[in-house]
């Protein structure tokens, strides 16, 4: 559980203000130096630097996954030292490679990153004119204070309202109605969801409209249309396999039990496999790898054609020191101020690639040197491509998908290594953005680079130690329900789980084996072309007709993007977040855009805000001493949603 920004962003405000008003004002001298507690009035700068140090260190860090996967499933627990040092290098390296691309994701004015306009927005309520901030803080504490009452709802009280599954209630048992009404187990078919946790899920009040729709698109065409169509027709043996599951499978349709194919070194053991099973996936689990290689290769197309040429020039006037200010307000103003020099992130980057190649060989994670230092290269060319992506339509294909396939590649038959690469790959990338984001929101907030940079160096060198004694607290208190060997809805370790199935999937048994000779998911590979080819089909008719903004309209790699969110997540997620996303950045911005520019994006941060602080409340007095609510017809033992299991389900359909 991860603490908002905007949660944050509201207790420092006032803490902030209470110290201002209440902290001695005297000046020390310490050795010629003179400091204050108290060095004048609480700024919104002084209050954005305190959200940008906390965004450092907030952020779950991917090696948790790894980490806590290698304990629970492999028994194999990692040194705190390493583990620690792990965490600091996989989060840290990323920002070496952020002078790179500043001038060509930063400054452009179109690249605006759409998602840091909410913290924007609530700054300007907490320290613009008193006579303006009066109202807009009124109403974002109104909102805030609502649905942190009403979030007990649907999360605790009456868990119904998460997810009313309407095809199901309508189909009177039959199972089809079942598969394709339930947003827990199923397709997720127009249910219907009044639990801010799901309807936030696609961010609906912050990313703009025409990236969402597409994104919806894919998303929509994928669980109402395609997976409902390979299940029913028992494609790729669908019916033997839940039909939005993302775990492997045997071929009996259990659980695929990765202690029976490996060797007590942790690679694969290709007899005990033979006798025992090939792994198998679910219809909608194969086709959302499908859709990922054609997202993470489309991305790439699509920023060359679209943004390659002013992202070259952009990139040979930096190296000539000759940079545009593109006419806009807020480069002019901040030029007056130092850049952060090349040569800072050349020293940060030097320094954490010796320390990471010295805790994989100190920590024994089967990772070699040149492995990281080639995953490490990928994913700074693929931070372009993701870096344009959020700058514009507030998402993200990222390196999930290539670097599972690279590192699967690499070292077959060795989970630990593949784990390893998968994070280092994914999480350079990841802090690479996060930093340049950053910098664009110090364009917005008017704060100098070098501070940026600073800021957020000191939140990430804080979260490392945070993240692992939380993991480490997690583990030892809760460890069986993680793996499910003691039920539980409110440990049920999702992310650790799915870093498991991938390390089987492409760490133990490798692509070879899912996408070699004879395998019925070879077809998967296909995908990495697909992207591509509809990228540049789309171009064509960009050129031909650029009124249409054919872009916008018909996105393919945001469409695949949208594809892949499911199965892993419930679909329950969908359709409302559809509804709200269409509401307000279509109508709403349309026909009211001045009560749209005034309170949007205060009403989605008073909504996030509100419930987030309504979670945090729960977990510390209900999840951690283990307090349920009592069950009646709205918070069913069986099915929260009421939406019960036939009995002619298909057998292992719920598995």
């Amino acid at each position: 559980m991860n603490l908002t920004s905007y949660a944050v962003q509201l207790l420092s405000w006032g803490m902030g203000t209470g110290m201002a008003a209440y902290l001695p004002k005297r000046v020390f001298n310490t050795f010629g130096f003179k400091w204050s507690l108290n060095p004048g009035p609480w700024n919104a700068k002084e209050h954005a630097l305190v959200v940008v140090a906390y965004w450092g260190s907030c952020y779950t860090a991917y090696g948790l996954g790894p980490l806590s996967a290698m304990e629970l499933y492999y028994g194999r627990k990692i040194n705190a030292g390493w583990g620690i040092l792990f965490l600091i290098t996989t989060q840290m390296i990323g920002y070496g490679f952020a002078g790179l691309f500043r001038d060509i994701l930063v400054r452009p004015p179109n690249i605006y990153y759409p998602g840091v306009l909410p913290n924007v927005s609530l700054f300007n309520a907490m320290h613009k004119n008193p006579a303006v901030t009066k109202k807009s803080l009124k109403f974002f504490t109104i909102v805030a204070c609502c649905a942190f009452c009403y979030e007990w709802f649907p999360s605790v009280i009456f868990p119904m309202l998460s997810s009313i599954p309407l095809i199901c209630y309508f189909g009177h048992g039959n199972w089809k109605a079942y598969v394709m009404g339930s947003g827990y187990n199923g397709f997720g078919v127009l249910d219907i969801s009044l639990d801010w946790n799901y309807i936030s899920f696609f961010s609906p009040l912050y990313t703009p409209l025409w990236a969402n729709a597409n994104q919806f698109m894919g998303a929509i065409l994928a669980c109402w249309m395609i997976y409902p169509l390979l299940y029913f027709t028992n494609s790729l043996n669908a019916l033997n396999f839940a039909p939005m599951g993302s775990g492997t499978w045997d071929n009996t349709g259990a659980k695929y039990n990765i202690s029976r194919i490996l060797k007590p070194d942790f690679t694969l053991d290709h007899e005990a496999m033979d006798a025992y099973s090939s792994p198998y996936w679910s219809a909608s689990y194969a086709l959302q790898f499908f859709f990922g290689f054609a997202a993470s290769t489309g991305a790439m197309v699509y920023s060359v054609l679209w943004y390659g040429a002013p992202a070259y020039q952009g990139m040979k006037d930096a190296f000539r020191n000759r940079r545009s200010n593109y006419d806009d307000p807020y480069l002019k103003l901040m030029e007056i101020h130092p850049r952060v020099p090349h040569w800072w992130y050349a020293i940060l980057l030097l320094i954490c690639s010796g320390l990471a190649i010295g805790q994989l060989y100190g920590g024994e994670m089967q990772l070699p040197w040149w492995g990281f230092i080639v995953i490490a290269v990928i994913s700074c060319i693929f931070t372009f491509p993701n870096g344009i992506l959020w700058g514009i339509a507030n998402m993200q294909v990222g390196m999930q998908y290539l670097s599972e396939v690279i590192a699967g590649a690499l070292f077959p038959g060795k989970p630990l290594a593949v784990l390893t690469c998968m994070v280092y790959g994914r999480q350079i990338l990841e802090q690479n953005l996060n930093l340049i984001s950053d910098y664009k929101f110090g364009f917005y907030m008017k704060i100098p680079e070098t501070e940026m940079f600073i800021g957020q160096m000191y939140g990430t060198l804080l979260g490392p130690f945070i993240n692992y004694g939380m993991m480490r607290f997690i583990i030892d208190s809760e460890g069986p329900k993680l793996t499910g060997a003691v039920a539980s809805q409110a440990w049920n370790a999702v992310k650790t789980r799915n870093y498991y199935s991938l390390s089987v999937i492409w760490g133990v048994l490798g692509p070879k084996i899912f996408f070699g000779h004879g395998s019925i998911y070879s077809w998967i590979c296909y995908g990495f072309f697909l992207g591509p080819i509809l990228v540049i089909l789309t171009f064509i008719v960009h050129k031909w007709k650029p009124h249409w903004k054919i872009e916008e309209r018909f996105n393919p790699t945001l469409i695949c993007y949208g594809a892949t969110v499911f199965p892993v997540y419930q679909t329950t997620n969908l359709f409302t977040s559809a509804a709200f996303s269409v509401f307000f950045m279509g109508y709403v911005y349309r026909y009211h855009p001045v009560w749209f520019r005034k309170y949007n994006y205060l009403l989605g941060v008073g909504l996030d805000c509100g419930t987030q602080l309504m979670q945090t409340v729960m977990v510390f007095g209900l999840n951690l001493p283990n307090a349920t609510f009592p069950n009646w017809w709205g918070n069913n033992a069986m099915a929260v949603d009421r939406c019960f299991p036939p009995g002619n389900l298909p057998a292992n359909a719920l598995n």
